[in-house]
């Protein structure tokens, strides 16, 4: 009878133990889970407020008129870039820098449209990506945080084409 009581004892210890590893495995996923949403919301309003800094930042563009204009968006598009380095998006930085740096290059409004042009283009590429992910995050950005990035880059072509 003993012998069948300390066996009953060691599974009951036993059973105890696998349940608390498995309420703890339960709990690691729920927050690890929930951190890595509030990542993602943090990055894609790292982007909106960025984009909305870069729009103000185009307006005051908006008075000046060939490459003095190119090197003002690139200015906006280099804080731009500074400011989102947080998010940790390093494919749109990179598209964002190489914009900048061609606009800086242009001579000509054909030029300068076309380095935005490509930017959009890997931004487009990107929000593909996330809508095909059902609108949810890839890499940690949202559709919100790109699309604001998109209108930022929309409205320097357009402001290119007009005043360039």
């Amino acid at each position: 009878m003993t012998q069948s009581l300390t066996f009953t004892k060691s599974q009951s210890r036993g059973g105890i133990a696998s349940l608390c590893a498995k309420a703890a495995i339960l709990m690691a996923l729920v927050f690890g889970g929930s951190l890595f949403t509030d990542r993602q919301a943090s990055a894609s309003t790292t982007l909106n407020a960025a984009a909305a800094s870069a729009n103000a930042g185009l307006a005051a563009c908006g008075s000046n008129r060939g490459t003095a204009l190119y090197n003002c968006v690139a200015g906006v598009l280099e804080k731009m870039n500074n400011e989102i380095s947080s998010a940790n998006v390093s494919e749109t930085q990179r598209s964002i820098a190489t914009a900048a740096s061609q606009l800086r290059a242009a001579t000509t409004k054909i030029q300068a449209v076309s380095a935005i042009r490509q930017c959009q283009s890997a931004i487009a590429g990107a929000l593909r990506q996330v809508k095909a992910a059902g609108g949810g995050y890839v890499r940690g950005v949202g559709d919100s945080g790109l699309s604001a990035i998109a209108g930022v880059l929309s409205r320097a072509a357009a402001l290119i084409q007009s005043k360039g």
